[in-house]
């Protein structure tokens, strides 16, 4: 005779495949649910060797919109299995992967949005009675279906034994990472709108962060609606280059090899041409992997027209080189 588990795992619920995700903590099949109409597919995830059960209970009773619907919940020699709702989307970890990889970042409405919803999916845990605590939130487990609503996975009961979670400050990095396209490293980056609202997260001492979800959710509404102009600190930011890797001082040994070259190819000796060619070409991808480098481990923001403008410039005063050396250079020699 089959046992509970059996029952549960391959009558009620049958998986349609190898495991989607296995590791020592949990294994997460994708399952059709026998027993409902139109037998849906559904998620069913096996927590190993951890006590869940009572959470994931009462995330079935309450059926909010915050998470995914449970449909079912059983605690079997130590672990936990839970069947819950299958959603399409992806969670905010793979966004911002995915992000990084295309070198993208979100807009500030975007961004505002996005924080707009989580922060709400927090206002509603922590308005039921007794509040609801998720117990292990992190990018991983924030989902964004495929609709642009906001899911909160993998509940876990309260650790005593863990340092005590701070939500502001995860909220402020987390909007941070939005904004600019990676985690704030020892202080505020960003310089738009909300500047104010990630500082105050981020406060190292929490008696100064926000007492609650809801006065950052006025902050960030004030921040949203305030006009607000770019601040006029680029200048200052763009002088932190060293001048090593200005386009002015590189720019000089760049003409140069540019002269040689142009001068040789209009005296067809094609070999020196191609010597000089290949140091020009060379020397420039070294100095714009160098400069690049720079300004994004510094986390410097150009203003469009400094960074085209130089550039476009350069190109110009190369071009007139190229067809003036044949004009100017050759005969005197």
């Amino acid at each position: 005779m089959a046992s509970e588990k059996e029952e549960f795992v391959t009558k009620l619920y049958v998986p349609t495949g190898e495991p989607i995700r296995k590791n020592a903590h949990v294994t997460i099949y994708r399952v059709r649910c026998m027993k409902e109409p139109g037998r849906p597919e559904a998620l069913l995830k096996l927590y190993h060797n951890k006590n869940c059960a009572k959470v994931y209970e009462r995330l079935k009773q309450l059926n909010y919109t915050e998470w995914p619907k449970v449909h079912d919940v059983r605690f079997f020699d130590g672990n936990t299995l839970v069947v819950e709702d299958y959603l399409k989307g992806a969670t905010m970890q793979e966004i911002m992967e995915g992000k990084r990889a295309q070198k993208a970042k979100y807009t500030e409405a975007e961004a505002q949005k996005i924080m707009a919803r989580i922060t709400e999916a927090v206002k509603v845990l922590n308005e039921i009675q007794p509040p609801l605590s998720h117990g292990n939130l992190k990018k991983s487990n924030i989902f964004i279906t495929s609709g642009g609503h906001v899911k909160f996975l993998d509940f876990e009961p309260a650790d005593p034994k863990k340092p005590r979670f701070n939500l502001f400050e995860f909220l402020g990095r987390l909007f941070h990472e939005l904004l600019t396209g990676r985690e704030p490293k020892g202080k505020v980056s960003y310089e738009g709108r909300y500047k104010k609202v990630i500082e105050k997260c981020l406060e190292v001492n929490p008696d100064k962060q926000y007492e609650d979800i809801q006065e950052m959710q006025e902050d960030v509404r004030e921040a949203k609606e305030m006009e607000y102009e770019e601040p006029e600190s680029e200048d200052v930011i763009t002088l932190g280059i060293p001048y090593v890797l200005t386009l002015p001082f590189q720019g000089i040994f760049l003409v140069l090899e540019w002269i040689l070259f142009s001068f040789f190819m209009q005296k067809d000796n094609a070999p020196t041409a191609a010597l000089f060619g290949a140091i020009f070409g060379v020397h420039l991808l070294i100095f714009i992997w160098r400069r690049w480098k720079f300004i994004h481990d510094a986390d410097v923001r150009l203003d469009r027209v400094k960074l085209v403008f130089p550039i476009v410039l350069f190109i110009a005063i190369l071009a007139a080189i190229y067809f003036g050396v044949g004009r100017f250079i050759v005969p005197i020699t």
